[in-house]
């Protein structure tokens, strides 16, 4: 059954030409062609940005929101990704694009490095202590990666640890505080987070593992960018100090949150396509002995996010630079105690259950659906197997699962077209 459900991915059909890019970029085939037009299906989409990364006619965008936002509340705080950092040329400092993003007109600037602190010191000093959670713990702090899961790894799903994301983290911390020192609801706040990533506007809208996310809105990182140059230099805003530390920076880059941990049994892969292999190892139980999984959808990690400007790569020795400069994180044992309790609270953990999602369910009828099951093989048996997406399905699989679920009924195996004509003499 299709779930109505909101979607950062979007298509603009009046730009797409048809052409297949797409439907072998998703990693859930969640991508079609009927008739001349790309159409995405929403309850296997995972708002990953790959089609939107690799359309060469930008006919897949993502929908966030804009400054407007701002006005519906009385008191805005802005929660920039620390990959904006590494978005501005290397004389650039911290501060001063911290300034900037005030002057678009919040009334606080809080950056995420405390959320990053408070999952690596429960990960560090509970959870990977803790013999009784699952391994390798899984992060949870992209939601690319945790629908990828719910989708195609189901079995994975008690891997992921219990904890909120960094982002989600700073929000619940700057909220409540910010509620405490103005005497405003939770309501009149609005925390906004300025996002390299598609599927954090989807985890705000549509949360997993959380009942509501404590985030008010998303802006794209892309979208703000010149207002932020523009603001660059200016002198009329008050002073703004940033906060974040060595690790914080480079948790974001892919390795800095297993580097964090201090621990050498992990693994860091990036680029979503390379983290589904490694997912695939996993489940089939042939990294025994692995610790900690920390898989990050886009190549880079948050960096290579497809609502950022500068190339990943560039991005992230930005990133390492500004780290150079930064203060190293040293928590007290009375921080790292004070984040335990706060995890074993509730307050900074997924407080809701993440069911496996069955996009495969082929009919609610249990011999109904063997039979079907019983109808794709049999159709895969007459396709030539060559996955090559003239049909409109990105598999021979896929395109026989479409047939016997009645989807894209219109759709034809071009190749054993063709392969009738020369057999019959008429090619």
């Amino acid at each position: 059954m299709k779930e109505d459900y909101f979607h950062s991915v979007v298509l603009n059909e009046s730009r797409c030409v048809g052409c297949t890019g797409c439907l072998k970029s998703c990693p859930t085939e969640a991508i079609r062609l009927i008739g001349d037009k790309a159409c995405i299906i929403g309850e296997k989409c995972i708002d990953c940005g790959e089609c939107i990364r690799i359309c060469p006619n930008h006919a897949k965008s993502a929908v966030t929101d804009n400054v407007g936002i701002l006005k519906r509340f009385k008191y805005t705080i802005a929660i920039p990704s620390l990959v904006l950092y590494g978005q501005f040329p290397d004389n650039t400092g911290v501060n001063e694009i911290l300034r900037a993003v005030k002057k678009i007109g919040f009334d606080e600037i809080y950056e995420a490095s405390e959320g990053t602190e408070v999952v690596t010191n429960i990960m560090k000093n509970y959870v990977l202590k803790n013999s009784d959670i699952k391994r390798p713990v899984i992060n949870s702090s992209c939601p690319a990666i945790i629908r990828l899961i719910q989708i195609r790894f189901p079995e994975l799903l008690p891997n992921i640890a219990n904890i909120a994301t960094p982002a989600e983290i700073a929000a619940r911390l700057v909220k409540t505080r910010a509620a405490g020192k103005t005497g405003l609801s939770m309501d009149e706040i609005g925390v906004i987070f300025i996002s390299p990533c598609t599927a954090r506007m989807t985890s705000v809208k549509n949360p997993l593992g959380i009942k509501k996310s404590y985030i008010d809105g998303i802006l794209s990182m892309k979208d703000i960018y010149g207002e932020i140059l523009r603001n660059l230099g200016s002198t009329d805003s008050e002073d703004v100090i940033t906060a974040s530390t060595k690790e914080s920076v480079l948790w974001l880059a892919s390795g800095g949150q297993g580097e964090s941990l201090g621990i050498d049994n992990y693994l860091a892969v990036d680029g979503i396509w390379e983290v589904l292999k490694v997912l695939e190892e996993i489940d089939m139980d042939k990294l025994s002995g692995l610790e900690f999984f920390e898989g990050m959808a886009c190549v880079g990690g948050c960096a290579g996010g497809p609502l950022t400007i500068e190339n990943p790569f560039i991005a992230r020795n930005r990133m390492k630079a500004i780290a150079k400069k930064l203060p190293s994180s040293v928590p007290d044992e009375k921080d790292i105690k004070e984040h335990i309790e706060m995890f074993k609270s509730g307050f900074v953990r997924l407080t809701e259950p993440i069911e496996p999602k069955d996009i495969l369910q082929l009919d609610n009828n249990i011999s109904k659906s063997i039979k079907k099951m019983e109808m794709i093989k049999d159709i895969l048996k007459q396709l030539p197997g060559i996955d090559c997406g003239i049909c409109g399905a990105p598999t021979c699989r896929a395109f026989a699962e479409d047939i016997v679920k009645g989807e894209n009924q219109g759709a034809v195996c071009m190749v054993k077209t063709m392969e009738g004509f020369r057999s019959n003499g008429k090619a």
